[in-house]
């Protein structure tokens, strides 16, 4: 039974199978800042990211850049920054749109 419960606990329906997720931290220059423990595949990025101790290390004028499936904004603390890439929700992006995100994508490499 508890096999059972960790299975179903571990199942990410975003993979089809079953996970462990990690909150890391990197800073620019490639330094890992950050290494959460490991918690079941069904844990939302946003619970993840509660639970982790991250959101207690963080200072007003930090800057976190993300994926854009990343929706933490409203649990940071003031001062914080979150850079995701925009959605598409047309069947283009804007100009402004793709400069944002080859911003964010250069900054992350």
């Amino acid at each position: 039974r508890q096999s059972m419960n960790i299975q179903r606990d571990t199942y990410s329906s975003y993979k089809h199978r079953n996970t462990w997720k990690a909150l890391i931290g990197i800073a620019p220059n490639g330094v890992v800042t950050f290494v959460s423990c490991l918690f079941p595949g069904s844990t939302s990025d946003k619970m993840v990211t509660l639970k982790s101790g991250l959101l207690e290390k963080l200072v007003a004028g930090d800057l976190i850049i993300a994926d854009k499936g990343f929706l933490i904004r409203d649990i940071l603390p003031q001062g914080v920054s979150l850079n995701i890439p925009p959605f598409l929700d047309t069947p283009q992006f804007t100009p402004d749109q793709v400069i944002q995100t080859e911003v964010i994508a250069k900054a992350r490499t």
